[in-house]
């Protein structure tokens, strides 16, 4: 049997007439797709054209020059574009390792992954040098059958759909802000912070109203102040002096040790959630993630002791 017969028998479309696919889906457009692939515009609708009769139905509505996905469509190109996107990983993994080692593709919220994660991996590859570990950056929640990372650092409840969750540590917040809130002073009251322009994080947008109420505050308008979508701007405008913050202390090391911030006050609140490392319940004896998840316990370890008093 040829290659081409078994391609037929197995159902498998030209790569060519896929990426000019994903390429025209993507851009909404044929002549944007013509151009990223240095193809002629009638090369790429030829191609188009060929796996819409392979598949037999169409994946665009075509008015005119103007292009839109099917709802087959739809659903195809997020497919399709997630396996070329695979392929590409996996082409220059081999380059990189020229076929030796594993890797494992991670993905994690931003500012953990930077700050916290990353900074770490140093003593990962010196136990496991063979080991490639891939970080993506990821806010939202994604189904990994329809990805192909192995397993992802996130913040929430141990709830992930599809998949097995392993407990990191719980989120302490602590209220932080440049020294010059101090005014020289050694201790400055609850009242005082509060009274400050208050920085929130959106995803944690009751963390005032609950550290307020711990203090005892019950006058303090708690929703005032701007907010930020990920924890390092959120970080950058306490640096920047912009206001008071509620931030994990395993965050911030570094502005603390420079002097860029302070912890104003040692009364923490306890976030609404926890550091959870989600993976696809299909690997839940891969070997090689196994050894990830073991190393990341090690690392959590040290955040699941109480803060001093």
């Amino acid at each position: 049997m040829t290659f081409t017969n078994q391609l037929m028998r197995r159902r498998l479309p030209s790569i060519n007439a896929l990426t000019a696919f994903e390429a025209a889906a993507r851009h909404a457009s044929i002549t944007r797709a013509a151009n990223e692939l240095s193809l002629t515009e009638s090369a790429v609708s030829r191609q188009i054209s060929l796996l819409e009769e392979k598949l037999g139905l169409r994946l665009f509505n075509r008015i005119k020059k103007r292009i839109s996905l099917t709802r087959a469509g739809v659903l195809y190109a997020a497919r399709v574009g997630q396996i070329i996107k695979r392929i590409e990983r996996d082409t220059l993994e081999v380059m990189a390792h020229e076929g030796n080692g594993a890797t494992l593709e991670i993905t994690s919220l931003p500012t953990v992954g930077a700050q916290w994660m990353v900074s770490r991996l140093g003593g990962f590859y010196a136990q496991h040098p063979d080991l490639t570990i891939h970080v993506s950056a990821r806010s939202g929640r994604f189904f990994f059958t329809e990805s192909a990372f192995d397993g992802a650092l996130y913040f929430g409840q141990p709830d992930w759909p599809g998949a097995r969750t392993d407990y990191l540590f719980d989120e302490l917040l602590l209220p932080v802000g440049s020294p010059s809130f101090l005014r020289g002073a050694k201790t400055i009251t609850a009242h005082d912070i509060a009274k400050h322009r208050l920085l929130h994080l959106m995803s944690r947008p009751d963390a005032w109203r609950h550290w307020c109420a711990k203090a005892g505050l019950d006058d303090i308008n708690v929703m005032r102040g701007p907010r930020f979508e990920i924890q390092s701007m959120l970080v950058s405008a306490a640096c920047a002096g912009l206001g008071v913050a509620l931030l994990p202390r395993f965050l911030i090391e570094e502005p603390l040790r420079s002097g860029e911030l302070c912890v104003l006050s040692h009364l923490p609140i306890h976030s609404e959630g926890a550091y959870y490392f989600a993976y696809p319940e299909e690997k839940a004896d891969d070997a090689l993630l196994a050894e990830f998840r073991a190393w990341l316990q090690a690392q959590a370890e040290e955040f699941r002791q109480p803060l001093p008093t």
